[in-house]
Formats: C-alpha cells, structure tokens, sequence
C-alpha cells in the first residue's frame, strides 16, 4: 500500500502483509519522521472500498506529468463523456481509479495523492467529495488538479473554477460532442495550467527539502 505522509506529501510503501487487517497502526514517516496514522478499514489496494485500475497505460506520450505513468479519479457516472475522459487520460499517459459510489471515492482520496481528479456534479449528488477537496490541507492539494464537471459550466471559464475551488472546469455537454479530441485537448491544458502554477512553489520546495 502507497500512503502519504500528510506533513511532508511524500509516499511511503508498505508491504501488504505487515499491514494489520482489524486494528489501526501508525508508522514513522521514512523523510521526515512524522508518526502518520492508518486506519483499520484502509485495507490493500483494490481490497474493499477501493477501485482496480480499469484504464489501459498507453505509451508515455505526454510530457506534462514527470515521472512516467501516474493515476487519476475518475468520478463520473457511466457514460459516453465518462468513456472519453478515460480515452484522453490513456492519451496523457494516466491510469484511472474508476470509484462506483462518492463513498468509494472518498476512501481513494484518503489513502491516494492523485495528480488528477475530475468531478462531475451527477456522481458527487451531496457535495462530500467537493467539500473534501475545499478542506484538504493545500501542501496536498496543490499536489493536485481538481477538474469540475457540470451541465452548467462554461468549459475553460476560470472565475467558475475558481469560485468552485477547482484548477479547470467543463461542461458536460461539452464531452459528448462529436469532436472527441476536445478532451486530450482540455486535459492537456488543465494539466499544464497547474503545473505552470505552482513550478516556482514546488522548485522552492525541493530546494528547501520539503517536496
């Protein structure tokens, strides 16, 4: 299991078979020695409330994520724009965790650092997982780009993402169009707008040795 340290962000690797199944445990953080404590429920990857990667790794085609093929959450209902976001994370060269139910997803985001997570407002019905991402402590969400899926946006429009709390937003309507390069387009963007933003932060960061 691959969890992250939320003082410092850094992943640390557990093998499965030292992690107790019915009891909480905590553990000493390899980089900076932070005590960082796991719950009983959280159990291996792809065990119960958590989601086997369902997207092919395509070839590392994209230079917008360092460090080769990373993962996504996905949290759309089953559909054809769900189908196209999928298509365009193979194409940026992303794995995707597809959740089945907003608790699912939530349990993901508690045990996962995810470079990118898109949000559609059909599947997040109560709000939980928005709200989660508002209070997330920012040296892990900058480590993320939130996308926002809605009926209601206008796709691109940056005073939406930013009174959403979001780095990018579309409308779904948009994703159903017949034009299906729009989406490699709109990630790619979303993508490198975030990276863009916090380069000099994170660069500080790692100089400081604290990324």
């Amino acid at each position: 299991m691959k969890i992250a340290c939320p003082t410092c962000g850094s992943n640390a690797n557990l093998p499965d078979d030292k992690i107790p199944k019915d009891k909480d445990f905590s553990f000493k953080c390899p980089k900076c020695g932070t005590s960082v404590p796991v719950k009983a429920s959280a159990g291996p990857p792809g065990g119960a409330g958590f989601e086997q990667n369902t997207a092919g790794m395509g070839p590392d085609t994209s230079k917008l994520q360092a460090g080769g093929l990373q993962q996504a959450l996905v949290c759309i209902a089953p559909s054809l724009g769900r189908n196209r976001i999928m298509a365009g994370l193979k194409h940026a060269g992303l794995k995707a965790h597809v959740p089945e139910t907003p608790a699912q997803a939530l349990k993901n985001l508690e045990y996962y650092v995810y470079p990118l997570v898109v949000i559609d407002e059909a599947f997040d019905t109560d709000k939980a997982l928005a709200d989660y991402m508002n209070n997330m402590d920012m040296f892990l969400r900058r480590k993320i780009c939130l996308v926002r899926l809605g009926p209601g946006f206008e796709t691109g429009n940056a005073m939406t993402a930013l009174d959403l709390s979001a780095n990018y937003v579309i409308k779904s309507q948009d994703l159903e169009q017949e034009d299906a390069s729009l989406v490699n387009n709109v990630l790619a963007v979303a993508l490198s707008e975030h990276e863009q933003m916090y380069a000099v932060f994170n660069d500080s960061m790692k100089a400081a040795g604290k990324a």
